[in-house]
């Protein structure tokens, strides 16, 4: 698989979600950098969600190691955006893993409440929920 043409991002003011869609082989800086370039946007208002689609991503340049470190570096951003519900649609076996291994670093280590599923229609489903179930 060849290197990804970085994020397509897209904004729902309606929904209230960020869609983050990368594609191809990425690494941790990769999808930071995606990050950045997300809730940098002028589009992106303070208390938008994050849905991350890698149902189309090739994670096998990732470390597992650096996994924990990608988990904390949302604290750095000031509340509605560090503080958010965050998904992840993920289709793959080793990919899911992954993102499950962040999830689960996430819930420790970060205010973002994180959440991993298999369709992009499940994740956004879950976005939409009242933040209290």
């Amino acid at each position: 698989m060849k290197k990804h043409p970085g994020p397509l991002l897209e904004y729902d003011e309606i929904k209230n979600i960020a869609y983050i869609k990368m594609t191809g082989k990425v690494d941790s800086k990769d999808i930071l950098d995606a990050l950045d370039r997300a809730v940098s946007s002028e589009k992106y208002k303070s208390g938008m969600g994050r849905l991350w689609d890698f149902t189309e991503i090739d994670l096998t340049s990732l470390a597992s190691e650096v996994i924990a470190e990608m988990a904390q570096y949302s604290l750095q951003f000031p509340p509605g955006v560090r503080d958010v519900k965050v998904a992840f649609a993920v289709t793959k076996p080793l990919e899911y893993g992954l993102t499950r291994m962040f999830q689960a670093y996430s819930d420790v280590y970060a205010a973002s409440h994180v959440m991993v599923f298999d369709t992009v229609h499940k994740a956004e489903a879950w976005m939409r929920e009242d933040k209290d179930t």
